[in-house]
Formats: C-alpha cells, structure tokens, sequence
C-alpha cells in the first residue's frame, strides 16, 4: 500500500467512525495528514483540534529517555550508574542499572499494578472508573516505596526485560535529584524550549481536553487528575508532538548526539529501548492514562511518523475496530 492511498484510506475511516480527538501522520519536514474531530469537552461542546492540549501517558516515556541520555552525554550520568546512589530509600536500589531503568531490564515490579492490587475490583483496570481516577492521582516518592514494600524484584536486572511504570517515575527522581530542579522545569529547559514546544507541559491538571470512560453505556467524565510523574504525566498538542517526532525523524543534534540516539532505539531483549517498542519497521508506543489514550508508530526506513490522541478509551468495538484497522494498513504501508 502506497502513502496516498493509506491517507485516503485513514481519512474515510476516521470520519465514518466519528473518531474523537487528532490523528496526523508527518515525515521530517512536514504534516502530509492531519484529522481533528470530535470534542475536547463533551458538556461545553469544545472541538478536538491540533492545538488542544491532552494527555499522551505512557508516550511520556520517550521525553524522559532523551532528557537522561542528555546527561549521560554530558557526563552527569553514566549508564552503569546504580540506582542506589541516587534514589537510597529503596532497598533493592544497589541490583538495579539506569541502563536497567531505561530498558525495562530492572525487575522492579510495576507500581499501577501493585496498586490495583490494593484496590480489587470485579472490572478490568482499565474500565473501572474508580481504578481510573486512582491512577490518575499524584504519586510521591513515599508513596512509591510503601508500594514496592519488601516486593521482591522479579527477575535478576539485566536478565530480561518486562513492562514497568515504575522504572521510568525512578528515572525522573533521578533526574530532579542530580540537577536539583522539579523535573517539569528540567523538561521544559532541555526538551520543549529548544523545540519551541510551548503546549507541552508535566502534569494532567493542565490538559484542556477532559477524559471520558465508557462504563455501562454511557460516557463517564473521570477528571483531569493530578499526575505528574515521569512515566505518564505530559501533556501535550498534536501540533506540538508533530514537532518532537520530527525531531526523533531527523536525529536532530539540538537535543543528542548521534550515538545517544542510536542507543534509545537499541531493543533489548527483543523487547524494548529507551522509550520505545518495535513492531517490523516500526517503533511504536501506546498509552493509557485517565481517559486518554494516545499512540504512535515511527519509522526511520519510511521517513514517517504516525501518531493518534483521544480523550475517550478505546473501549467500544467500534474503536477497537478503528484501532485494528489502522495497525492493519500501516503493516502494509510502503513509500
């Protein structure tokens, strides 16, 4: 399937499906799609546009692995460096590599997880509108730790990798700590600055479009929440994430250089890298955080980027179909 006939494909889908939120599919130089529709605030009747700011969740991750290599370049940081001697409260610190952290190879268990575990329900984590606010609370470092308890890490670091949150909300104390600033501004100075990023910003409380679950039929408004840890709580516009992900497509040397992004997309353990999936020619990421959900596919044979955001879970058939098809087509997809 060739790049035009994809976009005419995706662009019938999206308005047969009435798809919430923005899609934009960009290469290097520019935004060759763009789909906005829907509404930011259901009950206001705002519209879904490029410009809304919104929650991307676990997409948060990508920003924070390019933030650590910056200080690994600069020597701050070194890769081997052990979790303990930033982060000592936490006893299995000394086991652990920032490396570990960085590609999901630290057995640290996953914190939204273990609090799930607190607070069982008969619903699936990600449609129990209760487990969905809960998730979206603000998470302190003691917090973290009285989670983790005497948990035991669940395999030797570095053995294999597996998917953990709490990795990545480490890296970010990490980073605080060493340069002795709120991560917020950290991001802010050595990722959204020099990009011109002026949408993007740490922390769910300040997204414009609200989050909707469907539960028994009907949409449930979930709340902003007031997440600002590291591994899910930017916000952002597409506009502004279009910018970023060309930024990524062009290895751009205002953010790292060039061996540091050889590393981020280095997948371990056929796994993951430093912030990112692998899936064919694609690296891709997805997300759950409140009632957003936000996806990208990138892919550096192609020279493309393809990326969604939506502020209503994609927990309907109809949605999941939307969700299946695209994936379909890009499997497909040829220059």
């Amino acid at each position: 399937m060739k790049l035009a006939e994809y976009l005419s494909l995706v662009d019938r889908l999206n308005r047969h499906a009435s798809f919430n939120g923005v899609m934009q599919v960009v290469t290097p130089t520019r935004t060759v799609y763009a789909y906005a529709g829907g509404l930011a605030d259901i009950e206001r009747k705002v519209p879904f546009t490029a410009d809304t700011v919104t929650g991307i969740g676990s997409l948060s991750k990508q920003f924070l692995a390019v933030a650590v290599m910056q200080q690994v370049a600069a020597g701050r940081l070194r890769l081997t460096d052990r979790l303990g001697a930033y982060v000592p409260e936490y006893s299995a610190g000394s086991q652990v590599t920032l490396a570990d952290l960085l590609t999901m190879s630290s057995g640290i268990p996953d914190y939204p997880t273990l609090l799930q575990k607190q607070h069982p329900t008969d619903a699936a984590l990600e449609t129990n509108p209760q487990s969905v606010r809960r998730l979206g609370a603000a998470l302190s470092l003691p917090e973290l730790l009285s989670l983790l308890g005497d948990q035991p890490l669940q395999f030797v670091p570095g053995s294999h990798s597996s998917y953990s949150n709490t990795n990545y909300v480490l890296l970010g104390i990490i980073l605080a700590r060493v340069l002795n600033k709120p991560l917020g501004q950290i991001l802010e100075d050595n990722l959204w600055t020099p990009l011109d990023l002026s949408a993007t910003q740490l922390g769910t409380r300040h997204a414009q479009a609200l989050r909707y679950l469907p539960w028994h039929d009907e949409l449930v408004f979930v709340g902003r929440g007031q997440h600002t840890v590291a591994d899910s709580g930017i916000v952002t516009s597409a506009t502004d994430y279009a910018n970023w992900l060309q930024a990524i497509l062009t290895s751009s040397d205002r953010l790292l250089p060039a061996p540091a992004w050889d590393q981020i997309f280095t997948i371990h353990h056929d796994f993951y890298g430093m912030g990112w999936f692998q899936h064919g020619p694609w690296y891709w990421h997805s997300s759950l955080i409140l009632g957003y959900q936000a996806d990208v596919f990138l892919s550096f044979d192609r020279q493309l980027a393809v990326f969604w955001f939506t502020n209503v879970r994609f927990l309907t058939a109809s949605a999941k179909d939307w969700n299946r098809q695209q994936r379909e087509w890009l499997d497909g997809l040829t220059r």
